[in-house]
């Protein structure tokens, strides 16, 4: 968040000392859609019945959702310019696992949230009316996160230690929150802009976002049971179904590391303050965009 402070300070500083400059500002808002598509998890029928299995996979991308934006932006001539954009991407819910049983279920589903900086190159054929547009640039996440929820009406789906220890739960619901290690993908955009007058335009483009998060953290944030009696809280039972509340991932991890790690947790393997490690995979948020934006220039 620190970090996230500074960078909008920074922009702000920037768009200031731009606008004696000709600078121009556009907010905007954009659609995205997957444009790439790999398996984000295991789909599984009838996963309590021995050798009536259908098994499956789930593909996506976890890139969809609806981006509010805001370029600032100088054009150094007619037809060049620079331009940084600010994105807050508000993601679509996708699932991401799934296993059913006549009635029962037990589904997962993932949502990411992100702020993203895309400083760019602006190539513009400088038409006063109608003129067409380029923009390339790279795209920086600085902010955001991937929030997970997982909820099964059968919790002997989840795991069968949970009927052993609560023969009469009903259900079982927990959230997570992933983190991402950093990372640097590109944007394309190709459009028209109208010019209104002198001061004031609209824009429309298709673009292309190329982007691959790997893993830094996973945080099992919550994670209950409904009982006659009401929601009960078993975050600290997760790690007897070999589940940890807190993990940390790496791009390799030697195993004499590991072996050390585990004998000074003890009992608090997988917490905050001895995290669970397990090796990074990466997760692709590539996505093709419809974009509108109104311009205004000083």
């Amino acid at each position: 968040m620190k970090n996230l402070l500074l960078v909008i300070l920074f922009t702000l500083s920037a768009a200031a000392a731009l606008v004696a400059q000709g600078f121009y500002v556009q907010p905007g808002v954009s659609l995205l859609t997957p444009a790439t598509s790999e398996v984000l998890g295991p789909k599984g029928e009838n996963v309590l019945t021995s050798g009536s299995e259908v098994s499956g996979v789930i593909s996506g991308s976890y890139g969809a959702g609806l981006g509010l934006n805001l370029n600032l932006g100088y054009m150094l001539s007619r037809n060049f310019g620079i331009d940084l954009g600010i994105s807050y991407v508000l993601g679509s819910k996708t699932l991401i696992e799934e296993f059913t049983d006549g009635s029962s279920y037990d589904r997962s589903y993932a949502t990411n949230k992100r702020v993203t900086l895309s400083p760019a190159f602006i190539v513009d054929a400088g038409s006063e009316t109608l003129s067409p547009f380029a923009r390339f640039g790279l795209l920086i996440p600085v902010g955001g996160q991937t929030d997970g929820l997982r909820e099964s009406n059968d919790p002997a789906m989840v795991s069968p230690i949970i009927t052993t220890l609560f023969p009469d739960a009903t259900g079982f619901e927990a959230e997570s929150i992933a983190k991402g290690q950093f990372t640097v993908g590109f944007t394309a955009d190709f459009g028209l802009r109208y010019h209104i007058n002198e001061k004031m335009s609209v824009s429309g483009a298709i673009g292309y976002t190329g982007l691959r998060i790997h893993r830094d953290t996973y945080e099992v944030s919550r994670a209950d049971l409904d009982l006659p009696s009401g929601k009960m809280d078993v975050l600290s039972l997760l790690s007897l179904g070999g589940a940890y509340a807190y993990t940390q991932y790496f791009d390799e991890i030697d195993a004499q590391e590991l072996a050390t790690h585990r004998a000074a947790a003890g009992d608090n393997y997988g917490s905050k303050e001895y995290p669970a490690w397990e090796v990074t995979q990466g997760a692709g948020f590539s996505t093709f965009n419809i974009s509108l934006g109104l311009g205004f220039s000083f």
